[in-house]
């Protein structure tokens, strides 16, 4: 059944092959796709957020683990294998209102990668993409070496996102 999902995914990202990012002038939306199993804390995480701006309209976290139980107790909207049908389509009603949104930023910070995951990403409506190495390169604009440390990945994050010029078509 997985083959179905597989074949989606596989269009989702070719379609993300062609297109062109820009790294946003000024930032007011971002979305934070955060493995639970690395840690990172809300001081970090707010942190971060102030890197990139500091007025925000809309902050959006999706926990994601690969394990759904682990995932009980924090926030929703949360991503794991469950959340994508045997069709390929992403079936919880918080992560459709999040793919429905556009926003400035995507950052990823992962460390395994599954098919619900590539799914969600590459759905998602971000001028720029932020993510580690261990992903698809057609997901991210600025592609990362991958860490397991936030604080890390983080100092990575600041300091080639400093380097690119503002609207320099990629």
């Amino acid at each position: 059944m997985k083959l179905f999902a597989r074949r989606v995914v596989s269009k989702q990202l070719n379609a993300l092959a062609n297109r062109s990012a820009f790294k946003p002038k000024t930032i007011r939306s971002l979305v934070f796709i955060h493995d639970t199993d690395l840690n990172i804390t809300e001081a970090q995480f707010d942190e971060m957020c102030r890197f990139f701006s500091t007025e925000f309209d809309v902050i959006e976290r999706i926990h994601y683990n690969i394990n759904k139980k682990m995932l009980e107790g924090t926030p929703t909207p949360h991503l794991h294998p469950q959340s994508l049908d045997w069709r390929g389509r992403i079936t919880d009603d918080n992560l459709l209102f999040v793919i429905r949104q556009h926003y400035d930023i995507a950052i990823h910070f992962i460390g395994q990668v599954t098919l619900p995951l590539l799914s969600f990403s590459a759905q998602l409506d971000a001028s720029f993409r932020i993510g580690p190495s261990t992903i698809d390169n057609r997901l991210n604009d600025l592609v990362l070496p991958s860490h397991l440390d936030f604080a890390t990945y983080c100092s990575d994050l600041k300091q080639y996102f400093k380097k690119i010029h503002p609207n320099e078509y990629a």
